[in-house]
């Protein structure tokens, strides 16, 4: 009779411990990355948190009048902003601020006939929406 509660007692117990690892891997799978943009696969939306600031220009080109503002993403990737999509542009910014820019990333090999092509950038962003943060 013991034989038979003990036997009885492991195979429920297993059967918990199989629905606990399920449990764990689906948590560990449906976490894995949540901080990732979620539709940047999709439909090509990214959002890009950097500073507001002067895009660099390539080497051997002059500077003519006023720099040109653009974001420098937190990994140090310089983006030009194309806000000609927006209605209500943040007129207020200053360089430097903390922003937040989503829209659609164009790449480079767009860069070499746009008006961007004298600077150092990564692509084009063409601005959804464009926000102060902190």
């Amino acid at each position: 009779m013991d034989d038979f509660e003990n036997e009885s007692f492991f195979r429920k117990n297993a059967i918990w411990l199989v629905v606990l690892a399920g449990l764990v891997i689906f948590g560990f799978l449906l976490f894995k990355g949540w901080d990732k943009i979620v539709n940047e696969e999709i439909d090509g939306m990214v959002t890009i948190t950097g500073s507001f600031s002067c895009l660099p220009l390539k080497t051997g080109v002059e500077v003519s009048g006023e720099c040109t503002l653009g974001v420098k993403s937190r990994d140090g990737f310089y983006f030009a902003l194309d806000i000609s999509r927006i209605q209500d542009a943040n007129t207020d910014l200053k360089a430097e601020d903390t922003i937040a820019v989503t829209g659609t990333l164009e790449s480079k090999d767009k860069i070499s006939i746009s008006e961007w092509s004298d600077y150092d950038i990564m692509g084009i962003v063409l601005v959804n929406t464009l926000l102060r943060t902190r």
